[in-house]
C-alpha cells in the first residue's frame, strides 16, 4: 500500500489505506498484545505498551531503539470512539522537554479496506542532533511503523 505523507507548520498528516476491516485495523491499535508487534520506528527491537481504552486512558509505548536504548513514551488518551477515531496527547520522549503535542487517528471504510488518517501536531522546528530536524525522526517513525502495520495484518490475514 501507498503511503502519503504531508508535513507543514508542525503538523505531520499520514493517509495509508490497509486491505482489513475497519475494526481489525482499529483492534491492532488498542490491543496491547497487538501494537507491540508494529508499534516503533524501523530500528524499534522491543515495544512494552500500557494501554487503558477509555478517554483519560494510559496509552504508553516504550521503545528499545538500536544503538539508543529505552526510549518512553507516555501519552493519555483524549478521544476514544471505536472502531472510528482514537486521539492522545503525548509528551516528546527522553529528555527533550519539548512540550505537548497531539496524535488522532480516524480510521475510515475505503475500497474494501480502511483508510487511515494520521494526524501528528505541535511538533516543534527544532534539531535533536547536527543537521538531524525532529520532525524528520517524527515522519520516518510514523512512516516506518505505519509499514510494520500493514506486514502485522497481512500476516494476521493468512491465520
Amino acid at each position: 500500500m501507498s503511503t502519503e505523507i504531508n508535513f507543514e507548520n508542525g503538523t505531520l498528516t499520514v493517509r495509508r489505506v490497509y486491505d482489513a476491516p475497519r475494526e481489525r485495523v482499529f483492534e491492532a491499535w488498542v490491543e496491547t498484545s497487538k501494537v507491540q508487534q508494529w508499534w516503533g520506528c524501523a530500528d524499534c527491537t522491543n515495544v512494552r505498551s500500557e494501554i487503558e481504552p477509555k478517554v483519560g486512558g494510559k496509552y504508553n509505548h516504550h521503545m528499545t531503539i538500536k544503538n539508543a536504548g529505552e526510549i518512553p513514551g507516555s501519552a493519555t488518551l483524549t478521544e476514544f470512539d471505536p472502531p472510528k477515531r482514537l486521539a492522545y496527547t503525548s509528551d516528546a520522549p527522553g529528555p527533550l522537554g519539548i512540550g505537548t503535542m497531539t496524535v488522532s487517528v480516524d480510521f475510515t471504510e475505503a475500497d474494501g479496506g480502511t483508510l487511515v488518517k494520521l494526524v501528528h501536531a505541535g511538533i516543534p522546528n527544532m534539531q535533536v542532533g547536527p543537521g538531524v530536524e525532529l520532525s524528520e525522526i517524527i515522519k520516518a517513525g510514523w512512516t516506518a511503523a505505519l509499514g510494520k502495520l500493514d506486514g502485522f495484518l497481512a500476516a494476521a490475514k493468512q491465520h
